[in-house]
């Protein structure tokens, strides 16, 4: 686990959206369309993850003097977030099932605007650490999302594709005119002859400065949200 391990709220929380939920969409490939308990898989890796005594921790609920086990809150957490930020489809009763292609498709041509759409949203620019680069340009997804949520955004773009590695999202801006930014980014990008010949449309050989000074140039008034 790359998140210090700590018995608060807090920690359970940041641990069951960034490291167990990808861990868990990975397993829920295997299912393919059927349904699943997502309690199952989590207990799982639940125990895989953490020593019994770790998960049997007392933790104090929030203005209260009551306390509940670790693992009674990430019971809590794991399904709410798996619901809220649509990493699975929830059939109730416990039971989830993976989002189709096509229904991801569909997500997909909703967010992607129109350019002339004068909607905001954040642009991002993800990479994968085997192929992140110091120095020198590397392969950089550029991609947007109106949704708020950019690791949910990316979190499903990669989880019904072949990755091996989790993702990491390098910056986001806040931007007007969202469609059109990412379209000046991707067009000049591409003029430039960094566009790479991979699945999907949004993957150039770049660095993280030339994405950020495109931005600033086509909406100089833009806001950083959450990465620096």
């Amino acid at each position: 686990m790359s998140i210090p391990f700590e018995p608060t709220r807090s920690y359970v929380y940041k641990a069951a959206r960034y490291e167990l939920l990808p861990r868990i969409a990975e397993v829920a490939r295997d299912f393919g369309d059927e349904p699943f308990q997502l309690r199952e898989i989590s207990n799982r890796l639940l125990a895989e993850t953490y020593t019994p005594e770790q998960l049997e921790i007392r933790i104090k609920k929030a203005e209260s003097d009551k306390t509940e086990k670790m693992s009674k809150i990430f019971g809590f957490y794991i399904p709410f977030l798996a619901k809220n930020l649509r990493v699975f489809e929830n059939l109730g009763g416990g039971r989830f099932r993976n989002i189709s292609i096509d229904e991801e498709l569909a997500e997909a041509d909703a967010v992607a605007t129109d350019v002339e759409s004068n909607d905001s949203g954040i642009i991002y620019a993800y990479t994968f650490p085997s192929v992140r680069r110091v120095d020198g340009k590397f392969p950089i997804k550029v991609g947007l999302t109106t949704t708020g949520d950019t690791d949910a955004r990316v979190t499903q773009q990669c989880r019904q594709t072949c990755c091996f590695e989790y993702p990491v999202v390098l910056k986001t801006w806040e931007v007007q005119r969202v469609a059109a930014v990412e379209d000046a980014i991707h067009s000049t990008l591409e003029a430039r002859g960094s566009k790479r010949d991979a699945p999907g449309n949004e993957w150039f050989d770049t660095t993280l400065e030339e994405i950020e000074a495109i931005v600033k140039f086509v909406q100089p008034i833009q806001r950083p949200v959450g990465r620096q």
